[in-house]
């Protein structure tokens, strides 16, 4: 491993804990570990097999989601520390995925203290503005926090990569016999637990069923995949209903656009305990009030007053900051009150909390990013950017057009959003097809090696799974 490689990896690993300049996407793509496992393999010069050990990190982490603030591990450090002891190490992915398991709890450091550090950039912000000195919100809710977290990852990453030598010169890794088992003990505990919290009483039979289906009758995983795809096309709802871009104040359709790119990449740029994402929203608002308002202590002071709390889920929220604009140059025609505007935003932001991430981190990215671990484990790489790019378009065409209709539709259009999440046919059919895939996964991923005490071990590890499994299901009777 060379320094330029030290470099490349910790860059990555930056950008992919950052939402900038990824558009906001990066952590619905490079951010999971499949993803994250091929391009730190990618830079090894063997992305097949990183892509492997990031597949089974994915596994391990199925059931991520982070919502509020919260964050359990990171599973993106742990997949690049899986494909980098899986190539340099040459061990078998299961083994590289047991051995990175412990690392991803480094990464929440990183959570936990940004939080905290970032407060600094709020209150260095408010002295400014209260000092009258009209503080560049970009530069407090941009440029502090990501060098913050440039240093804090680059840290991070080279304890995780300082740590990982160390145990090897101290136990080789190779020698270590039972990372093999305590990566297939992780990965089949880590399915079964998923199949539990789905809480479906037909999701055990679909997984059983793909299962046997792959590994007795060797389906292949681009088979189900086409079907689900099939399945999504023909049962989702697909209206779409835009707004016209009728523009009759001094907000033009690039001024919104601007905006919501400046929401997408820095949507969590700053994100504390104090405000959450108060500073991003202001931030976006910025281009906004620079065509509203001509003097600088006034615009300084439009920007300030969007610092106030706020929390939404990024993209199934854009409606909210697309009507405050609206509301916003409304004002500015009439000459309003702001309370009115800061009301009608915290209710909101009320009535869609937890609407979002029950969608886009329950659903939406756990169905997609098992399709392509599914496709990854049937050595199907290439393939398994198809549900990343779906995924990926999906996620910007939430966030655009909810964006865009906000502004033209107000608060109507986030209620219909609400109601068409809630009776979406995705949460009726999202467990069979997430059974289904993780049946078909698990059929490509066991049972392929030709050692039979290795398969005898399986068998007893699932057998000790289900009946874990059941007792859980019995307790709560």
């Amino acid at each position: 491993m060379t320094y330029s490689d030290y470099f490349l990896l910790s860059i990555f690993y930056f950008w992919a804990s950052s939402t900038s300049l990824s558009l906001g996407i990066g952590y619905y793509t490079i951010y999971r570990p499949v993803m994250a496992g091929m391009i730190a393999g990618l830079i090894l010069k063997d992305p097949q097999k990183g892509m492997m050990a990031g597949a089974l990190v994915n596994i391990i982490y199925i059931d991520f989601v982070s919502t509020g603030g919260s964050f359990k591990g990171d599973q993106c450090l742990t997949a690049i520390v899986a494909a980098m002891v899986s190539i340099l190490y040459d061990l078998d992915p299961l083994e590289a995925s047991a051995l990175a398991y412990p690392f991803g709890f480094l990464g929440i450091l990183i959570w936990k203290y940004r939080l905290k550090i970032n407060n600094i950039f709020v209150h260095i912000y408010e002295r400014k503005y209260k000092e009258n000195k009209a503080p560049d919100i970009s530069v407090y809710d941009g440029l502090l926090p990501q060098l913050l977290l440039f240093v804090m990852s680059t840290l991070v990453f080279t304890a995780a990569l300082s740590l990982m030598f160390l145990l090897n010169d101290a136990v080789n890794f190779k020698n270590i016999g039972a990372l093999y088992y305590i990566g297939l003990i992780l990965v089949i505990l880590s399915a079964f637990n998923i199949l539990y919290k789905i809480k479906n009483k037909y999701n055990f039979i679909i997984f059983g069923a793909t299962f046997l289906a792959g590994e007795l009758l060797g389906i292949r995983a681009y088979i189900l995949f086409v079907l689900i795809i099939l399945t999504l096309l023909f049962t989702v709802d697909k209206k779409v209903d835009f707004a016209k871009n009728i523009f009759k104040g001094p907000i033009k359709k690039k001024d919104l656009v601007y905006s919501w790119f400046i929401w997408m990449n820095y949507s969590h740029s700053c994100y504390s305990y104090d405000r959450l994402m108060g500073l991003a929203f202001a931030h976006s608002m910025k281009n906004i009030f620079k065509k509203l308002y001509d003097n600088k202590y006034q615009i300084s002071e439009a920007i300030h007053r969007h610092t106030e709390f706020f929390n939404t889920e990024p993209n199934m929220g854009t409606p909210i900051l697309g009507y405050i604009i609206a509301l916003e140059e409304d004002r500015r025609i009439k000459d309003e009150s702001f309370e009115d505007i800061s009301y009608i935003k915290k209710g909101m932001m009320g009535i869609s909390a937890g609407l979002g991430d029950s969608f886009t981190q329950v659903i939406l990215a756990p169905l997609f990013i098992s399709m392509s671990v599914m496709l990854c484990l049937d050595n199907g790489f290439y393939p398994a950017f198809i549900p990343v790019i779906l995924l990926a378009a999906l996620i910007l065409f939430i966030s655009y057009a909810g964006f865009m209709n906000g502004y033209f539709k107000g608060k109507e259009f986030m209620l219909q959003r609400i109601k068409n999440v809630k009776q979406s046919k995705l949460h009726t059919y999202f467990p069979y097809m997430f059974s289904g895939i993780l049946g078909m996964s698990m059929s490509k991923l066991l049972f392929n090696d030709i050692r039979p005490y290795e398969n005898i071990f399986t068998i007893i590890t699932i057998i000790f799974a289900a009946c874990l499994t059941f007792m859980r299901k019995r307790g709560e009777r």
